[in-house]
């Protein structure tokens, strides 16, 4: 594969970066944190409107681009850099999820349409005590779905349900009669998660329950976990952008702290982290739709990279900012949060680390 962008994909990343300094600037993200919404409306209304962004990679007779994951992981990284709070993440998530090759594509394409036109969906992809009931036609949901990422701002999530017969998939629309939304307070302030709790909630079958539900399932985990390592590439390269900025600036004993010899030395080793998870990431985003044989090693194995890298960085950039580092009103925390948020999402990175062996071989 080849890893350097052609022109369309660096109109793409010129145009959101410039969007992200114009619209969606550090205040922003602050306001909406502080609020404790973690959410931008009219930053959303922008980007789906003017932008047309999560209709990215969505079929153009849905009213999407049809671009590649390549694409849709230019825009994460981009957003991923000033942590931008949007739920853009989940709803790109949700309509690959909705485009997999095992989902009923008649029953998909209303939902894919809702998110062309701006809809927020999100995605709840872990275990969980959802139940089903009633034929195919008629299926209602009882149970509860926890920590929904975006959960507060969607208007309908694609949930994995164990049924009797396997796991599939469903679509629930969170206006509907028998579902109960409560925002959760959670340390990613920029991030908010949901529980939903489904009391005979009607919803929609998206695949088939047994092996073809416990594929889409998969496949819908795993491009989470692609599209959460492109974001944190992005986060991660400007969280370091920040640090060398201020390195330059600070003097002290005469002199610029990022001239000494060992504040260099941890800003090589930073920088060798970033490149290193932005090629993997790289290499994720065309997997998705060039080689899916190799998702189910490359997903884990690309969040696990990238996460780790950004958790490394930000906790660097903290140290390396001194006393400045450790006050709320500095960006630095936001960073730190968003490397914590991320690493736990699929049980951590032991977990994944061992995930990956499994999947590998090696273990």
């Amino acid at each position: 594969m080849e890893f350097t962008l052609n022109d369309e994909q660096r109109d793409l990343q010129q145009t959101l970066r410039g969007f992200v300094e114009r619209h969606a600037s550090g205040k922003v993200v602050r306001d909406a944190a502080e609020r404790g919404e973690g959410f931008s409306a009219p930053v959303w209304v922008r980007l789906t409107g003017e932008m047309e962004l999560t209709g990215l990679a969505i079929d153009p007779a849905h009213g999407g681009a049809g671009a590649s994951f390549v694409e849709v992981g230019i825009a994460l990284e981009e957003l991923g850099r000033s942590l931008v709070p949007v739920p853009f993440l989940v709803t790109v998530t949700a309509a690959h999820a909705l485009g997999g090759p095992d989902v009923d594509a008649e029953r998909a394409a209303p939902l894919l349409e809702r998110i062309t036109g701006g809809c927020v969906a999100t995605v709840s992809l872990g275990e969980n005590s959802v139940r089903s009931t009633g034929a195919r036609a008629g299926v209602t949901l009882n149970g509860q779905l926890d920590h929904v990422l975006d959960g507060p701002h969607a208007a309908f999530v694609i949930a994995a349900v164990e049924d009797d017969d396997g796991p599939a998939l469903y679509g629930i629309d969170l206006a509907a009669d028998g579902v109960v939304v409560e925002a959760q307070a959670t340390m990613d302030q920029t991030r908010r998660q949901a529980t939903i709790r489904l009391s005979d909630a009607p919803a929609t079958l998206l695949t088939p329950a047994g092996d073809a539900g416990a594929a889409a399932v998969e496949r819908a985990r795993e491009i989470l976990s692609v599209a959460l390592a492109c974001e944190a590439v992005g986060a991660a390269a400007r969280c370091l952008e920040i640090t060398v900025k201020y390195l330059g600036e600070r003097v002290q004993f005469g002199r610029p702290i990022g001239s000494f010899q060992a504040l260099k030395h941890r800003c090589a080793d930073l920088f060798v982290a970033l490149e290193s998870a932005r090629s993997t990431a790289a290499y994720a985003s065309w997997v998705v739709d060039g080689a899916p044989q190799e998702l189910p090693t490359v997903a884990p194995l690309s969040q696990l990279v990238c996460g780790e890298a950004l958790l490394q960085i930000a906790s660097e950039s903290i140290q390396l900012h001194g006393g400045i580092g450790f006050t709320w009103e500095h960006d630095a925390h936001y960073f730190f949060k968003r490397a914590k948020s991320t690493e736990l999402l699929s049980g951590g990175n032991r977990y994944l680390r061992r995930l990956v062996g499994q999947r590998a071989g090696i273990i």
